[in-house]
C-alpha cells in the first residue's frame, strides 16, 4: 500500500462540483434547451396580422375579469416584480442576507434579458391585444411599443429561476407563484397576449438556466455544526468533522477527525436535491441512461441504504458497520458508519493492485451475490482498501435484495469494466485467467471464507436508532 492516496471515507460522482459548494447541474443544460424550444415555437406561431381562436379565449377567459375603469392596487405592486426595477431591488435583498452569488446571479439574468426582450421584440413585431382584438379591457395606462415577448414575464420568470436554488421549499413556491402571478397580470391589465406571456416566461427560464450552467449553483449542505449536534444527541461524540471531496449532488459525507474522536463515516441525505426536478427526472426516464436515482424520502433512503448493508454483512460480505441511522434536520437522512482507513480502488493505482487483492475483491462480491443481494454500483469508488490491503464495498444506496442473476451479472460486469479501466484489458483478463477456480484454489478460497466470517463476528456492532 505504499505511495497510495490515502482517503477516510467512501466517495462517491460530483465532478461537476465548484468549489464553495456551487455545482453545474445537467438538468439546467436541460431547462435551457427546454426554454429556448418553447421561445422558438412560440415565435414561429405568431402573425402579427390576426390572432388565433384559441389564443383569443384563453385571453378573453383572463382579461374579462378586469372592471373597466378599476385597478386593484395589488395587480400594480405584483407587476412590479417584473420591471427592470426589480433587479437591482432583489440583488440589494440578496447582498443584505450575505448572498453575493444570487445577486450575481439576478443581475446576469434579469437584467441582460430585459434588453434581449426588447431585441425580440423588434424581430416579431407584434402589437398590443387592443390593436389585434376588440373590447379589451386596459386598466391603467395603455402599454405603448411591440407585445411580444412580454418583458416583465421574462424578469419575473428569470428571477424565480435563479433564486430557486437559494431557497428553501416554502420560499422557492412564493417565488415561482410571484412569477406566474405577474404573467396572469400582464393578460389581466390588457398588455399582452397568451403567447407573448409564454414566450417571455421561456425567455426568462432559459436565460436562469444559462447562468446557473455557465456559473453554477448552491447545492445544499449541512453545516458541520449541526452534523456533530446529531451524533453527540445519539450518544456519538466528535470533535471534529471532515467533509469528505467530492461529494455526490443529493448526499453530503463527513469523516471523523484524529485520536482520540472514533472512527465515524457520516452521510446526510439532503432534502432539498436538484435531481428531483420533474423536468429532469423527466428527461432521465426518457433517456433511461446514468445511475437510477431513488425518490423516496431522505431518511428512508438513509435506511435502506443502511439495510442492505447490514444484509450484505450477514451475507458475509466485507462491509462498514452500520452505527446509526435517524432522520436529521428538517428532514434529511443521517447515515453514520465505521470508518474505512485506507483509500478508495480508483485511487490506489494499477502497481497496487495484485492477484491477491483481486482474488479478495472477487470474494467480496461473491458474498454479496450468494446473499440475493446486488449493489448495483461497483465502481473503483465504492470499493475501499484498508491499511492492510484488504477490499471493502461501501455506498449501497441502489443497493436491492432479492436480485435476479441479470442484476448480479451486470454487477459482474461493472466490476470488470472497473478493472479494466484500472489495470488495462489485457491485464485484466490475464489476471481473471490466473484466478480461475482449481481445486487448491477453491480449497484456499474456502478457508479465506472462514477468515472473513471469523473478522466479522468479531467486529459486529449493534446499530442504533435503526
Amino acid at each position: 500500500m505504499a505511495g497510495a492516496t490515502q482517503r477516510v471515507g467512501p466517495r462517491r460522482g460530483g465532478g461537476w462540483l465548484l468549489a464553495g459548494g456551487y455545482a453545474r447541474h445537467p438538468g439546467d443544460a436541460v431547462r435551457l434547451v427546454a426554454g429556448s424550444v418553447v421561445l422558438l415555437l412560440t415565435a414561429l406561431a405568431i402573425h402579427k396580422n390576426y390572432l388565433g381562436s384559441r389564443e383569443t379565449a384563453v385571453f378573453r377567459l383572463v382579461n374579462d375579469l378586469a372592471l373597466p375603469g378599476w385597478t386593484w392596487p395589488g395587480v400594480w405592486l405584483v407587476m412590479q416584480l417584473g420591471v427592470i426595477g426589480a433587479v437591482p431591488l432583489v440583488a440589494v435583498v440578496a447582498l443584505a442576507t450575505r448572498h453575493l452569488r444570487l445577486a450575481l446571479d439576478a443581475v446576469l439574468a434579469a437584467g441582460s434579458i430585459y434588453l434581449i426582450a426588447k431585441v425580440i421584440k423588434q424581430f416579431v413585431q407584434r402589437g398590443r391585444p387592443d390593436s389585434l382584438l376588440d373590447q379589451v379591457n386596459i386598466l391603467g395606462e395603455p402599454a405603448g411599443g411591440l407585445g411580444y415577448v412580454s418583458g416583465h414575464s421574462a424578469v419575473a420568470v428569470a428571477l424565480a429561476t435563479v433564486a430557486s436554488p437559494y431557497l428553501g421549499r416554502r420560499a422557492r413556491r412564493v417565488a415561482w407563484a410571484l412569477a406566474a402571478a405577474v404573467c396572469l397580470t400582464r393578460m389581466y391589465v390588457g398588455a399582452h397576449l397568451p403567447l407573448d406571456v409564454l414566450g417571455g416566461a421561456a425567455l426568462g427560464w432559459a436565460a436562469g438556466a444559462l447562468v446557473h450552467l455557465v456559473i453554477g449553483a448552491p447545492e445544499s449542505r449541512p453545516p458541520v455544526g449541526r452534523v456533530r449536534e446529531a451524533l453527540r444527541a445519539h450518544g456519538i461524540e466528535v470533535r471534529e468533522l471532515v467533509p469528505v471531496r467530492p461529494q455526490a449532488r443529493r448526499s453530503t459525507c463527513f469523516v471523523s477527525g484524529n485520536s482520540p474522536d472514533p472512527g465515524v463515516f457520516v452521510k446526510v441525505v439532503a432534502r432539498e436535491w436538484r435531481d428531483t426536478d420533474l423536468l429532469y427526472r423527466t428527461w432521465r426516464r426518457l433517456r433511461r441512461a446514468g445511475r437510477p436515482a431513488r425518490q423516496g424520502p431522505p431518511v428512508h433512503e438513509a435506511e435502506h441504504e443502511a439495510l442492505m448493508g447490514l444484509l450484505a454483512r450477514a451475507a458475509g460480505a466485507r462491509v462498514p458497520a452500520v452505527l446509526l441511522v435517524t432522520s436529521f434536520g428538517n428532514g434529511a437522512g443521517l447515515l453514520v458508519q465505521e470508518r474505512i482507513d485506507g483509500c478508495t480502488l480508483a485511487e490506489l493505482g494499477s502497481d497496487h493492485i495484485n492477484d491477491d487483492l483481486l482474488a479478495d475483491l472477487r470474494r467480496q462480491a461473491a458474498a454479496l451475490h450468494r446473499g440475493g443481494l446486488a449493489h448495483q454500483d461497483l465502481s473503483g469508488d465504492n470499493v475501499m482498501i484498508d491499511r492492510h490491503g484488504m477490499a471493502w464495498l461501501v455506498d449501497f444506496d441502489q443497493a436491492v435484495a432479492g436480485a435476479d442473476r441479470r442484476r448480479t451479472a451486470a454487477d459482474d460486469q461493472a466490476l470488470d469494466a472497473t478493472l479494466a479501466d484500472l489495470a488495462g484489458p489485457a491485464a485484466a483478463n490475464a489476471r481473471r485467467a490466473r484466478l480461475a477456480p482449481t481445486p487448491g484454489r477453491r480449497q484456499r478460497a474456502s478457508h479465506d471464507r472462514r477468515t472473513d466470517h471469523e473478522i466479522h463476528a468479531a467486529a459486529k456492532r449493534p446499530p442504533r436508532a435503526l
